[in-house]
C-alpha cells in the first residue's frame, strides 16, 4: 500500500485511495475468548525451544525462480480449470514435489499459507472497500498436514481441493476473532513465532503470496525489473542480532507477480533436495531466474535494464 501510494503520488500529485486507520474493527471481546487450536498456532519464540543454529543454517539454499504465464496456465488446467486458482494450482504441484522428496525420510508432510483476510470477511458493518484500504495486519496462518504416500497418490485437482479448504477453514469471522482475543492477552508479552514454521516434526513448507496484490513500481521512470519483500523475521535478524528467527528451520517460499507482466517470481529457502528436485523436473515449470531474463545485462535489448 505504501509503495502503490508513494508511486501514485510521484506521478500523479495525488493518492486517490483513503486509508483506513480504523482499529475498532479489530475490537477484542471482554474478556478474550479464543479455542485452544489457536493458542496451537504460535509459540514463544525462545532459543531453547528451536533447532540448534548449525542445523538451521546447513540445511537450507535460497533460490529464486520464476514461472512463466503459459505454466500457470497449464498446471491451473490439470488441477481443474476454473475450480483451482493459480495459487492453489502452484501450491498443489508444490506440495506433490515435496511430498516425492520427503519420500520415506517421513510418514507425513505439511504445507502451510499465510493468508490475507481482507478479501474473505467483512469485518462486522464495515465496507469491503474499507477492508482493502486498512492499513494493518489482516493476516492468518494456515497448516495442513498430509499422509507422504497419500499426496504422491493423489492427482493434481485432489491436492489443489485440499490447499482450497485448508486455506477455507482458516479465514472466516470466528478464526480471525480468536486471533484478536489471543494478541489481546499475549501482545507485550513475548514474541511469538507460527509453529509450524519452527522445523519439529513433520517437514512444512510455508508460502506467503502477493502474487494477487497490485504492486505500482513505476515513480514517474518506469517498472522495476523485480520487486521481492523483506519479511519481518528478515528484517529482525539484521536489526537485532539477538533474535533467533534465524533458527526457524522450515522451508519459506516467496510468491510475487513480475511488474507489469505475467509470469511469477519465487523467492525460496528451501532444502538443496527440494531445490534438486525443482531444478530437474522434466516439466521445467520452475525456471532460475537470470539477469538475462530480467534484462539486467549490458547491451540486453530490454529497456528495462537502464531503469532499474
Amino acid at each position: 500500500m505504501i509503495a502503490n501510494a508513494w508511486s501514485e503520488l510521484a506521478r500523479s500529485g495525488t493518492i486517490a485511495a483513503t486509508p483506513n486507520l480504523d482499529r475498532s474493527v479489530f475490537r477484542p471481546c471482554a474478556p478474550p475468548t479464543y479455542s485452544s487450536s489457536v493458542g496451537e498456532l504460535f509459540m514463544p519464540l525462545e532459543g531453547e525451544r528451536l533447532v540448534n543454529s548449525l542445523t538451521a543454517s546447513t540445511s537450507k539454499v535460497g533460490r529464486t525462480y520464476y514461472v512463466e504465464e503459459q505454466d500457470l496456465a497449464m498446471l491451473r488446467a490439470q488441477a481443474g480449470g476454473g475450480r483451482a486458482t493459480l495459487l492453489e494450482a502452484v501450491c498443489a504441484y508444490m506440495w506433490k514435489v515435496f511430498a516425492a522428496v520427503v519420500g520415506s525420510s517421513d510418514e507425513k508432510c505439511r504445507m502451510g499459507w499465510w493468508v490475507d483476510g481482507r478479501r474473505r470477511r467483512r469485518l462486522n458493518t464495515t465496507a469491503p472497500a474499507a477492508m482493502r484500504n486498512y492499513v494493518g495486519n489482516v493476516i492468518t496462518f494456515a497448516v495442513a498436514e498430509a499422509s507422504v504416500e497419500g499426496i504422491r497418490r493423489l492427482p493434481l485437482p485432489g491436492v489443489a481441493s485440499m490447499v482450497r479448504e485448508s486455506i477455507k477453514l482458516a479465514v472466516n469471522d470466528e478464526h480471525f476473532q480468536e486471533l484478536v482475543d489471543w494478541v489481546e492477552e499475549h501482545k507485550g508479552a513475548a514474541k511469538y513465532v507460527e509453529t509450524a514454521t519452527v522445523g519439529v516434526g513433520s517437514p512444512v513448507l510455508s508460502v506467503s503470496s502477493l502474487a494477487s496484490f497490485r504492486l505500482d513500481t513505476d515513480f514517474g521512470f518506469g517498472r522495476a525489473s523485480l520487486v521481492m519483500w523483506l519479511d519481518e523475521m528478515e528484517v529482525e535478524k539484521e536489526e537485532e542480532k539477538e533474535m533467533d528467527w534465524g533458527r526457524l528451520s522450515s522451508g519459506f517460499v516467496k510468491i510475487v507477480a513480475r511488474p507489469g507482466g505475467s509470469c511469477w517470481f519465487f523467492g525460496m529457502s528451501i532444502w538443496p533436495s527440494l531445490a534438486a528436485a525443482f531444478d530437474s523436473d522434466e516439466q521445467h515449470i520452475f525456471k532460475p531466474l537470470t539477469a538475462e531474463y530480467l534484462g539486467l545485462v549490458a547491451g540486453a535489448k530490454n529497456s528495462r535494464a537502464s531503469r532499474l
